[in-house]
């Protein structure tokens, strides 16, 4: 690959308001994990932390990251200060990181390089604490008058399941609108869009926005990721998963005896930009970016669980697009998030790939290992920039901090990653040579798999410059469209959407039965009838691998997803175990706020039977608060809260059909299926990619994301609204999902494949 860059970083990390902070924090080898209080929560802690492993609605661990008592500096940003004072945390520190690596880089100044800069920003499909206040007061208004008809008090009232906040609806744009507003608040290029690609996130936002250096299609990348969901519904979420240590238990990467991990908080953010360019600029070079590996684990035993074999395929992946020979590498920053099964397969991985002769060009080497999760537990979306950052500033200060905690040491199967190799000092650099060479690992659900590697910003690049000349010209080539199937509210399959436009046919209808299990009685909601409704269709749950019992059933989301794109594929001469990319065009299912819904209610009611005086023996109070649940949402289990996590929706297409190439899910509001388009082009120049599949899915028939659109947009109640009508009334209610399958123009000739369509170019302004 072109080298890389890294010309500004910032961070927003527990302890950490920046990457000086972060760095004396780790010399001190501080653990800055700390116990949730009421304001990470919104509630007390007391009502919903219990001490064992799998009780219902219950976490049994509240320790992790979590950044406190910070206030944005809303200087130098293009948005209303009203619109950014009322944004969530997610949106807020994307702004600061951003903003610090454009500062830090010498470029925040430099207003019309700026229009040339587009950014990447990996973000969970989670809930967070703003959303919150803009939904869950919905459940609370549905539910009230049915309360006060069971108990047959007219003058009682549900308590709100926190204090109120002035919240603008833009919160609501969870996955994709934060990159936006990056943006929009910056003035920067039309190439922004935020990606799900689990624990991963990071180390894909800055795969990706290298292709975008690559291509020529920007000039400077910001890449970096966020997490800020709501810490109540992530840990909820990770003690369904059992994943957190016990109480008598301790959360230390890369230590037998660890119970699991803490996850955290935070934000952090690259600023990059061709090494030729960024030398030719006299831009200050904090590292070179020189080889990239994604992969996906493909067929697994389940999708949290981690497989050797797509790990090992990243390592060769980002050595083979390297001139760095994995020998080379002092030191690897590792996933190591502290589960033990996650752990020892990380290691596993790493004695088959770095100890073989095959993969380090005939010489073993040992690299140093560690992890940065023992200090600021798993960041989630925003771990890879933890470890990132930090072996960047362990090659500029020639010290690498300890992994803290580490007694019963971990190694792998034959000792090919051994005890000694593990980090448990500050170390001074193993040698003196100029160039210091690290690589950082990241694992995410569903396998997602990465692997980048940095050198230090010392190499002389004389001899690189014939290998950039190639990429001097921005690289476009057709690609070929050779698989396509939809379900579109009446329309299922491409027969049925075909005769649909042939004949002029609406698919308005009323809202089926049971569809929003009665919360159509909410005032605001009452005159919504026609929509083009997804009704019903038909899944083989043999054939996906699926619990067909009603409550272990994925969202309906992920189960259109996995029928329409399975349907495509199997039209296509595509085989399984190919190195295909899947790419899910998304953004996050409003209904997911229903679990927060349900679970509060405990306390919302109980507190609201007492202020009302109401006094209910113990077997009445608890039917109704189990009635009241069970009206917001079933009791959530391992399954369906897997299909919370957005990147599932990629992962689960991978795992079908093994696919061992890159799988993530795109979020750019109504851009979101172009984007997804430009990203599979550039994928595609690296002819090692055998095909791309893009599959987009929106139920936008919710009642939560109709309540929040219509409260600006008006929605039409009468009669079918007509696209271009001079009379048009209002928007309409539509819901599928849709794939296309793609390949290099000469391949799918050469495949002896249908081609519906030939894209020639994608832009964006």
């Amino acid at each position: 690959m072109q080298p890389i860059a890294v010309i500004g970083m910032s961070c927003l990390f527990p302890d950490a308001k920046n990457t000086k902070d972060f760095w004396e924090n780790l010399l001190r080898g501080k653990n800055s994990c700390s116990t949730a209080t009421i304001s990470n929560l919104e509630v007390e802690l007391t009502n919903y932390l219990t001490e064992k492993k799998g009780v219902s609605d219950k976490f049994y661990c509240a320790r992790g990251g979590y950044i406190r008592e910070f206030i944005l500096d809303s200087s130098g940003f293009l948005l209303p200060q009203e619109v950014i004072d009322k944004l969530g945390e997610t949106f807020q520190w994307s702004l600061h990181v951003a903003r610090e690596a454009l500062r830090e880089g010498g470029y925040f100044e430099k207003k019309e390089c700026l229009k040339n800069c587009g950014v990447i920003l990996g973000n969970l499909s989670f809930p967070t604490k703003a959303s919150n206040h803009l939904i869950l007061p919905f459940y609370q208004n549905v539910l009230e008058p049915l309360l006060q008809k069971a108990l047959n008090r007219p003058e009682f009232n549900l308590s709100s399941f926190a204090s109120k906040k002035d919240f603008v609806d833009e919160n609501l744009g969870i996955s994709g609108l934060p990159a936006s507003f990056i943006s929009k608040g910056l003035g920067l290029s039309g190439h922004s869009f935020a990606l799900d690609a689990a624990c991963a996130s990071s180390l894909y936002a800055v795969a990706l926005a290298c292709h975008y250096l690559q291509n020529k299609k920007t000039d400077l990348m910001l890449a970096g990721a966020v997490s800020a969901a709501d810490p109540f519904f992530v840990n909820m979420g990770f003690s369904i998963f059992h994943a957190y240590p016990e109480k008598f238990q301790k959360s230390n990467p890369l230590d037998k005896k660890s119970g699991g991990l803490y996850a955290s908080q935070g934000a952090g953010m690259f600023l990059l930009k061709r090494l030729c360019e960024a030398e030719r600029d006299g831009d200050s070079i904090h590292a070179i970016i020189s080889g990239i590996g994604l992969s996906n684990d493909g067929r697994g035993q389940f999708v949290l669980s981690p497989n050797s074999k797509g790990q090992v395929t990243a390592y060769k992946r980002a050595y083979q697009s390297s001139l760095i020979a994995s020998n080379e590498v002092d030191y690897i920053e590792c996933h190591a998030t502290g589960t033990p099964l996650g752990d020892k397969v990380e290691l596993d991985s790493m004695g088959m790939f770095f100890s073989s002769p095959e993969n380090s060009s005939k010489k073993i080497n040992k690299p140093l290992i560690g992890s940065v999760k023992s200090n600021l537990g798993h960041m989630l979306t925003t771990a890879g920039m933890g470890g990132m950052i930090k072996v960047i500033l362990s090659m500029q200060n020639g010290v690498i901090p300890a992994t803290i905690g580490v007694e019963n040491l971990l190694k792998s199967k034959n000792n090919g990653v051994s005890e000694d190799q593990i980090v448990r000092k500050n170390l001074k650099w193993p040698h003196k040579k100029l160039k210091r060479i690290t690589a950082v690992s990241a694992f995410g659900f569903g396998g997602t798999n990465a692997h980048v590697i940095f050198e230090s910003s010392s190499r002389k690049n004389v001899s690189n410059f014939s290998k950039e000349k190639q990429f001097s010209k921005k690289r476009e080539f057709p690609i070929a469209i050779v698989g396509m199937d939809a379900i579109f509210g009446g329309c299922n399959g491409l027969n049925e959407f075909y005769q649909t436009i042939y004949d002029n046919k609406q698919h308005f209808r009323k809202l089926p039965l049971e569809r929003w299990k009665g919360m159509e009685r909410h005032p605001e909601l009452t005159k919504v009838s026609n929509g083009a409704w997804l009704e019903s269709f038909d899944m083989d749950f043999m054939r996906f691998k699926l619990q067909p019992e009603l409550k272990e059933r994925l969202i309906p989301q992920q189960l259109l997803t996995l029928e329409v794109t399975d349907r495509a594929l199997k039209e296509t001469k595509i085989k399984e175990g190919q190195n295909v990319a899947v790419i899910v065009a998304m953004e996050t299912e409003l209904e997911i706020h229903r679990f927060r819904g349900r679970v509060n209610l405990v306390t919302q009611i109980e507190e609201s039977l007492e202020k009302s005086e109401i006094f209910l023996n113990e077997y009445e109070r608890e039917q109704i608060i189990s009635i009241a649940k069970n009206a917001i949402h079933d009791e959530v289990t391992i399954n369906r809260f897997t299909s919370f996590i957005g990147n599932i929706l990629a992962t689960r297409i991978s795992a079908l059909w093994d696919f061992s190439g890159p799988a993530l899910t795109i979020s750019s509001e109504e851009n979101s299926v172009y984007r997804s388009l430009e990203i599979a082009q550039m994928l595609l120049i690296d002819d090692n990619i055998d095909a791309v599949v893009i599959s987009a899915v929106d139920l936008a028939g919710s009642p939560e994301r109709i309540l929040m659109r219509q409260r600006k947009i008006p929605i039409n109640y009468s009669k079918s609204s007509l696209t271009f009508d001079k009379d048009v009334n209002g928007w309409m209610i539509g819901e599928g999902a849709g794939t296309v399958v793609l390949k290099r123009v000469q391949n799918a000739r050469k495949d002896d494949e249908q081609i519906f369509a030939i894209l020639d170019a994608v832009e964006f302004s």
